[in-house]
């Protein structure tokens, strides 16, 4: 994943992050660029499922988007 300053533009780089739960990140970033010196703390989260995992962990509860869930009952009719 690219990340890019919010008020430069120019890339960032993760400098460290933090996994509270199986599908949610805290990063802490900070910009490249001396001349801006912008860092901060972006949340990341797994927010939809588009294919089902075929090892699914039994901790991670992520919601089939409503696209995907379409297309997966209409293969499951096809059987």
């Amino acid at each position: 994943m690219r990340i890019l300053c919010l008020h430069c533009a120019q890339r960032a780089i993760t400098r460290t992050s933090k996994r509270p739960s199986p599908v949610f990140y805290e990063v802490y970033a900070q910009c490249t660029s001396p001349a801006c010196g912008w860092s901060g703390k972006l949340l990341v989260e797994f927010a939809t499922t588009t294919s089902p995992s075929r090892a699914p962990a039994t901790d991670v509860r992520i919601p089939v988007d409503r696209a995907s869930r379409q297309v997966l009952l209409e293969q499951l009719n096809e059987c």
